[in-house]
């Protein structure tokens, strides 16, 4: 029932979301070698006092303490087969004070730490499985909905939305999913992508809320926020940092902007804002003041987006109006070599002639290699119905398609 009424609510009114966890575990004694996420099962007390405290101050969602409650954060505690007993804990701990509000539990899903390849060593697959082990456990212990946060590359993200849509199908239980992501001062992903991509991809493949978090102040993430606005087909949700830390005295210190947050809610709510929170450095106060501007406002969400667009993991394209095209075949002689020769093409896309011979095992490596360096979106001719797997899963963005055979996270196109 919760996750109908969620689901339901996000589109009718403005919901409050809690502000920062880890602020809130230092000063309650958490040392810097410690691991936050062992709290749940050993300072339980702790936990429920933070979740009930942003209930007080007018949360309707809350975030359990599991952002890095994943097998590859743990390992660096000696911890990574805690993962079912620590994630269990949390959401139980989180559903235990909600219930006294009939507030919303998001099981929080923070990034591995790992860099994804072929920038760094993590293999998407992998990483898939890493997200879903943690995923099952808080589905099956009652997570209202999943929130994939922090995360600065669409890459991981997508392998923690993947295991998401596992783990709920296998649990057999219906969760609903945010996606947040953090921004660089430029306004992009650590890897380059810009905020439009990130909202339209996730919202296109079925995120049921898509945001951005951290990233600095409420200031700098409402340009996002307003980036993403129209390319969204889902409501957004953010959760902007207490502004820059500074170094003071050898602690991090957060300047109080509980100004810039109430000043700019009304241009969130304005771009799709559904779900408004705070993150590093953020505490009650905030929420306090957030939710006396917002709680209970009604207002309708209404999507902008429409479905004439293709993505790179850097790029945006509008395929109904004319864009040029460079033909790439891609055979079995694919190699990585072979991928220097879509760096720096000057057309608006690249067209994968797929040879109707293609191991599957080749195509795949040649999406994992590829897309970090060709930047531009690509369009396949698709020969084959077992090839569309392997690209809805490996395709970082939505792609188009210009056979007749086109899958979930791709848009016909003419050329």
């Amino acid at each position: 029932m919760g996750v109908i009424l969620f689901k339901n609510e996000v589109y009718k009114k403005v919901l409050v979301f809690d502000g920062a966890m880890g602020t809130q575990l230092i000063q309650n004694g958490l040392k810097e070698d410690e691991c936050p996420d062992l709290w749940s099962l050993t300072k339980p007390d702790v936990i429920s006092k933070i979740h009930r405290s942003y209930f007080e101050a007018g949360s309707d969602c809350v975030e359990t303490n599991t952002f890095g409650a994943n097998r590859e954060k743990l390992k660096k505690y000696g911890l990574e087969n805690k993962v079912g007993d620590i994630n269990k804990a949390a959401v139980l701990l989180a559903k235990d004070v909600a219930k006294d509000y009939g507030g919303y539990v998001g099981l929080s899903v923070g990034p591995t730490g790992r860099l994804m390849r072929p920038s760094g060593d993590l293999d998407f697959d992998e990483a898939e499985a890493v997200f879903y082990e943690q995923l099952l456990v808080g589905i099956e212990a009652g997570a209202d909905f999943i929130s994939i946060e922090t995360m600065s590359d669409i890459k991981e993200a997508k392998a923690a939305f993947l295991a998401y849509k596992r783990a709920k199908e296998n649990a057999k239980k219906d969760v609903a999913c945010l996606v947040s992501l953090t921004f660089e001062e430029n306004k992009r992903l650590l890897m380059g992508t810009p905020p439009e991509v990130a909202a339209y991809f996730f919202s296109f493949i079925g995120a049921d809320l898509v945001g951005a978090n951290c990233s600095g102040g409420a200031k700098q993430l409402l340009d996002v926020i307003k980036s993403m606005s129209s390319f969204s087909f889902v409501p957004l949700s953010t959760k902007p940092n207490a502004g820059l830390p500074k170094m003071i005295d050898g602690k991090v210190v957060y300047e109080n902007c509980i100004a810039d947050f109430e000043s700019s809610t009304e241009e969130f709510i304005q771009s799709g804002v559904r779900l408004y929170g705070g993150c590093c450095g953020t505490n009650p106060e905030y929420i306090k003041a957030i939710a006396k501007l917002v709680k209970g406002k009604n207002t309708l969400f209404e999507s902008k987006a429409e479905k004439r667009f293709i993505t790179s993991i850097y790029s945006i394209l509008d395929v109904s109006s004319k864009f040029s095209v460079y033909e790439f075949k891609l055979t079995n002689h694919f190699s990585q070599e072979s991928i220097f020769e879509l760096v720096g093409i000057e057309e608006d896309s690249v067209l994968v002639d797929i040879d109707e011979n293609i191991e599957l095992e080749v195509l795949k490596n040649f999406l994992l290699e590829s897309q970090d360096f060709s930047k531009k979106p690509y369009i396949f001719n698709i020969t084959a119905k077992d090839q569309v797997d392997v690209i809805d899963r490996y395709y970082f963005g939505v792609y188009g398609a210009v056979s007749s055979l086109c899958g979930s996270s791709g848009i016909k196109v003419e050329i």
